[in-house]
């Protein structure tokens, strides 16, 4: 069985990893041992095959989950059992405790339970001594039955998907049980707060995502391209990121004569269904479908793009971005973006000052704000500027994660 380095004292519970579309954990990981933590990675399941550069390394090194029932997780229960057996008793008891109080969650916690033992085996040697997950689903389960069982303090970091969906469960729990909960938006902090008025009181701390503004300056002279200008989106292929609506946004502009090309990244269960609309709606010859790339290809492409273009909705199961991290690279590099009035992205960009704004569901406004983007070069070169200067002010990676690292200091400093 595979043992986490020694001298890990930050353990981070994490549902996959490397994932392409959460490089805010990576820039946070890296940003948090920049500053002299030492984390130890738990991850549930495996990341993306397309993995960062950076994350090499830290994939490396990541502990992940068994199949439950396997011999190997199996094993890992009895010695976790025999290395923790007040903790390991004192989790048991306190998942059959909620058990009884939610049935519907049994399922959750017993996985969740026998990859906590996993990981406190794993973990022997390391001195933990805080654990934080990341998403209050089952990440979250899994964190908060592991400091259980370590006999340690619990944290979590709460976005999008595990707030206005039904998918976490046993939330206030998890909130009244935190050291400390971050949410990355002010959107998601008010929804929390909607959840569990009472316990999540002094808990809660607003802690932006964030980019490195130095990587991801603009060209000082970008060279004019001599083609069509380019459109660039970026994300999963799923129902909340409105691909359909920016598609039939596309096909408006294209019936006004409009020449431009239309690059789509990411990968998805949506992408053939996607094609087929493209396809339909005459658009091969101007949209480009790039599957996963990794983010330092990304970085060029970013430098290339005349308009970036996001038309976030809200999913039918409730799902929603929160802030995607795609629209700060946008601003930071100087690329001009258009998205919609969809939970967080107004904290973010404010309509005609560091950006445009649609409303989400409606293609014909979409296609009306991405035509005044390409084409308006005094209203470009405003959003460009105010919207590069709005990332540097308040999304910088150091910045944030420094708030992050206090909290982690506080909470550690009490467990000498």
């Amino acid at each position: 069985m595979r043992r986490v380095e020694r001298g890990g004292r930050l353990v981070y519970v994490l549902g996959s990893f490397p994932s392409l579309s959460e490089t805010f954990i990576l820039r946070e990981i890296l940003e948090l041992e920049r500053r002299g933590l030492k984390l130890s990675i738990l991850a549930l399941e495996p990341g993306d095959g397309v993995v960062h550069e950076s994350a090499a390394e830290l994939a490396g090194r990541t502990v992940y989950r068994p199949w439950p029932l396997s011999p190997r997780s199996l094993l890992a229960g009895i010695v976790a059992m025999i290395l923790y057996p007040f903790g390991f008793w004192g989790a048991l008891l306190y998942t059959l405790g909620c058990i009884f109080r939610a049935p519907r969650a049994a399922g959750e916690l017993a996985r969740s339970f026998a990859a906590a033992a996993f990981f406190a085996c794993a973990l022997r040697g390391s001195k933990p001594r805080h654990v934080h997950a990341h998403f209050a689903t089952m990440p979250a389960t899994v964190g908060l039955l592991l400091a259980h069982m370590l006999e340690t303090t619990f944290s979590l970091s709460a976005h999008a998907r595990d707030l206005f969906t039904d998918e976490a469960v046993l939330m206030d729990r998890k909130v009244r049980e935190a050291e400390f909960v971050s949410v990355c938006t002010q959107a998601g902090l008010e929804q929390i707060r909607r959840q569990q008025p009472v316990s999540s009181t002094e808990r809660l701390n607003l802690i932006h995502h964030g980019v490195d503004v130095v990587e991801l300056m603009p060209l000082p002279h970008p060279e004019p391209s001599d083609g069509p200008p380019l459109i660039l989106s970026i994300g999963r292929l799923v129902e909340k990121k409105g691909f359909p609506i920016l598609l039939r946004a596309a096909a408006m502009l294209r019936r006004e004569g409009i020449d431009f090309r239309l690059r789509i990244i990411g990968t998805g269960p949506e992408e053939a269904d996607l094609r087929r609309l493209a396809a339909g709606l005459a658009l091969e010859d101007c949209v480009q479908f790039d599957g996963a790339l990794a983010h330092e290809e990304l970085i060029p492409l970013f430098r290339t793009a005349d308009l970036f273009a996001l038309a976030s909705i809200v999913a039918s199961d409730g799902d929603r971005d929160g802030l995607p991290n795609v629209l700060l690279e946008a601003l930071a590099m100087g690329v001009p973006a258009v998205s919609t009035r969809v939970s967080a992205i107004p904290e973010l960009i404010e309509h005609e000052e560091t950006g445009l704004l649609a409303n989400p569901g409606d293609p014909t406004d979409l296609a009306a704000q991405m035509e005044r983007l390409l084409f308006d070069e005094q209203l470009r070169a405003k959003v460009i500027e105010q919207g590069r200067h709005e990332v540097v002010a308040h999304f910088d990676v150091k910045e944030n994660v420094a708030k992050l690292a206090d909290l982690f200091a506080t909470v550690m400093s009490r467990r000498r």
